[in-house]
């Protein structure tokens, strides 16, 4: 089955409103009194907490889809419905698409009271291209929406309008540094001072002082990539359960591919691009399981994309 231009548009705004009902919800609770449990996931503290909220929003964003899921016969991943026990029996490896959620992405920074959180919605292929993506941050109320499907059609929207690439030359005078996102778990890895030392050097090159943001949830460090070029979100490849799951990728993925036609499309210097660390497409329908930890994951924008060649990126994997 293909969609339509028509049904991607649909379904594109069905999402969207689901992630804006989840996000009022998620906006209305008091996050001084959360009860936080934990689950049996991955290998860091992040995809081990869960809270009721977190369910809630689920609830929320299922109300508003299930009628998509029944009406194409689509398959369903979610946080909190998955299952690393039983993964090749999932549906969505029989599917032509499946919905692939995490009702909120960043649950240490939302009970710590942060703001690196968010609702993330996608619309994945059997094959692992991520066709439809909505992003909300609650803290901001900025919403990222992009439709994946070239050559049919491609676009990206942030907060209802184009979303439209920075001209380079105000990128250059802009930037004074190069960001790197990373999660906080990052810091105990035995790799993080090799990479801490060759990005400064490559910062260095460019004039650029390295600044490093490890306050976010996987989401919205991508979509920081994304907003504050140059700058990149690197998750090297490990051999335990973990680096970030199907569910932490998608969405995102699906908007940086669009915004990346976009930029093409209008002769822009400045790049986007995700993958793993080998350069490969991210294997968003992974077969053997819901994490990403085999190859890792590498979100760039701006001049840094041409300096993080897969030869630099195997070194930091070593």
């Amino acid at each position: 089955m293909k969609f339509t231009v028509c049904q991607l548009e649909q379904l594109l705004q069905l999402a969207t409103d689901a992630a804006l009902k989840a996000g009022t919800f998620i906006n209305s609770v008091d996050r001084s009194s959360l009860q936080v449990h934990s689950k049996q996931a991955g290998s860091s503290l992040s995809a081990q907490v869960v809270t009721q909220v977190d369910l809630d929003s689920q609830a929320i964003i299922l109300e508003i889809l299930q009628p998509t899921i029944e009406q194409y016969d689509l398959a369903l991943l979610t946080e909190e419905n998955a299952c690393e026990e039983d993964v090749a029996t999932h549906a969505r490896f029989h599917k032509d698409y499946f919905w692939c959620i995490d009702p909120l992405d960043g649950t240490l920074p939302f009970i710590e009271g942060g703001n690196g959180f968010a609702v993330s919605i996608a619309l994945v292929d059997i094959s692992g291209k991520p066709i439809i993506g909505v992003v909300l941050n609650p803290s901001t109320d900025e919403l990222y929406q992009a439709i994946n499907a070239q050559p049919l059609i491609s676009k990206v929207l942030k907060n209802g309008s184009l979303w439209l690439p920075e001209q380079s030359e105000q990128l250059k005078q802009n930037s004074q540094s190069l960001s790197l996102y990373i999660d906080r778990s990052f810091q105990q890895d035995p790799r993080y001072p090799a990479v801490i030392e060759q990005l400064t050097a490559i910062a260095g090159l460019q004039g650029l002082a390295l600044q490093v943001i490890k306050t976010n949830g996987a989401v919205m460090n991508a979509i920081g990539v994304l907003e504050n070029a140059p700058a990149c979100y690197l998750k090297l490849p490990k051999p335990q359960l973990g680096g970030g799951s199907l569910w932490d990728f998608s969405a995102t993925a699906a908007i940086t591919q669009a915004l990346s036609a976009q930029y093409l499309a209008s002769s822009s210097q400045i790049l986007c691009a995700v993958s793993d660390y080998q350069g490969a497409a991210l294997d968003l329908n992974r077969s053997d399981s819901n994490y990403m930890n085999h190859k890792g994951v590498l979100y760039s924008s701006g001049s840094i994309k041409e300096m993080l060649t897969p030869h630099v990126l195997l070194t930091f994997a070593l």
